[in-house]
């Protein structure tokens, strides 16, 4: 009997123990007591917690765990924190080009299935006043490296400054709008072979009233398209647009786009220029650049780009409903040295280019097409997506200079050309587009196209076609 009432009050001092325990820990999380009635500054009032403890249990459960993230699919992988204050978007490109090059055999042009580019693109930002940029290439050469990498201060749209390596705001065909958004495959004759295409460097930038006018001005490492980054020097290029209807009724009259840009340098470090193609910019010139396209000049072993570099060009684009119409001209005047002999060499070219989408997709400027009508059988949907035929003539004149000179061979190579695109896009749904293009080119004189039985001709074509995915 002592045994069991001995447990029994055992039991009840551990009960007791636990409730006053209990007790003391809801007292110990309640917020200090506060005088009530005629002594009280305020009527009381029930409350949960008091803000200044709940802000301290916030910020240590932050600094315990971190800012919530947030995740979802919008044009890329997105992941972000709570406050928005954080993203990283991840997005993929791949292209890939079947082209039959006629006449046949071509040398060293060659039939068959390249790989442009395939990109990774890595951007966001650190705080919204800070967005960064990187992502990453495999060209036709078949090597990966750095595409982009920068840093963009942000604090308003009018006034930017990016740093790192990034497209250079020379020329509407390089600067507007990436690869993926073009009309046609690959950009026209000049901004293709004497285009600055991406370089290390600095630039101010900015959009005036909402996007109605751009502007960049910037300092860069200074090479022309292809070429290593191997220049000692730095370039100055400035580009400026206008859209003068962008906030004035830019539905009735479409979206103009009038501007020009300038770049001028100095090649301190000489080095080989690349032949001059019609349909791939590569940064090499190894075997496969050589079989991924014909080529319509190659200068002799012996020369050099060397000296002064100084380029301008004037554009015109419109966008109206389903139309998009662009173009450019571009003058250029380039040093070039052999046997310690420099030859300043003329370039001038121009393009025009128009497409027109037939299943009624408008737009206000080249970016993701979203198709009225998507074509996904897989969901049972049979829609004819977005089609858009397009036209594009592009001309290019080097100066007689080239073979005066001697920096190429005029029995081989052509120094003026026309260049005839006529073809159509397909884009069954938002992230897939295929080109179909017939390519023609008029060489104002005959064109080696076979190394191995000496073949010339005036005329060369290419049937092209480029499957690609961007999301």
């Amino acid at each position: 009997m002592r045994r069991r009432l001995g447990r029994s009050c055992a039991l009840v001092q551990l009960l007791l123990a636990t409730a006053m325990s209990f007790t003391y820990a809801q007292q110990s999380e309640e917020p200090p007591h506060r005088p009530v009635g005629e002594f009280a500054d305020e009527p009381s009032e029930p409350q949960s917690e008091w803000p200044e403890l709940a802000g301290e249990r916030k910020e240590a459960a932050e600094r315990d765990e971190g800012p919530r993230l947030n995740a979802r699919f919008r044009d890329g992988f997105v992941v972000e924190t709570e406050d928005e204050e954080f993203e990283l978007r991840i997005r993929i490109m791949e292209q890939t080009d079947f082209k039959l090059f006629l006449p046949t055999p071509q040398v060293p042009a060659r039939s068959g299935v390249y790989i442009p580019r395939f990109r990774s693109y890595f951007e966001g930002h650190v705080t919204k006043s800070f967005e960064y940029e990187l992502s990453l290439q495999r060209s036709v050469e078949g090597t990966f490296d750095v595409l982009d990498a920068n840093i963009n201060f942000h604090p308003v749209d009018e006034f930017q400054i990016r740093i790192g390596r990034f497209i250079v705001p020379y020329s509407y065909d390089w600067y507007d709008h990436l690869e993926q958004f073009f009309v046609t495959p690959e950009r026209g004759l000049f901004p293709l072979n004497f285009g600055l295409s991406r370089e290390a460097g600095a630039m101010v930038w900015g959009n005036v009233n909402d996007g109605a006018m751009q502007y960049a001005v910037g300092a860069f490492s200074g090479q022309l398209s292809g070429l290593a980054d191997n220049n000692t020097s730095r370039d100055g290029v400035a580009y400026l647009n206008f859209r003068p209807f962008r906030n004035n009724g830019e539905s009735e009259v479409g979206n103009w786009n009038i501007g020009g840009s300038v770049a001028v340098g100095n090649q301190a470090y000489p080095t080989a220029p690349l032949p001059l193609r019609t349909s791939l910019q590569a940064s090499e010139n190894d075997e496969a650049a050589q079989a991924a396209s014909s080529i319509f000049l190659e200068f002799n072993d012996d020369v050099q780009l060397s000296g002064a570099r100084n380029q301008a060009a004037l554009h015109l684009a419109w966008y109206y409903r389903s139309l998009s119409f662009e173009s450019e001209a571009q003058v250029g005047r380039f040093d070039f040295s052999l046997h310690d002999t420099t030859t300043a060499l003329s370039v001038a070219g121009y393009h025009v280019t128009a497409g027109y989408f037939l299943t009624g997709e408008e737009i206000t400027e080249r970016t993701i097409v979203k198709p009225l009508r998507p074509f996904d059988p897989a969901k049972g949907i049979w829609g004819p997506g977005a089609f858009e035929p397009f036209a594009r003539y592009s001309r290019l004149s080097l100066g007689k200079d080239v073979f005066e000179k001697d920096l190429a061979d005029a029995r081989d190579w052509t120094r003026q050309l026309s260049l005839i695109d006529l073809g159509v896009n397909w884009y069954p749904n938002r992230f897939v587009k295929f080109y179909l293009d017939w390519q023609v080119s008029l060489y104002d004189s005959p064109v080696l196209i076979n190394h191995e039985t000496d073949e010339h001709v005036r005329q060369n074509y290419l049937v092209w076609l480029r499957a690609q995915i961007f999301f």
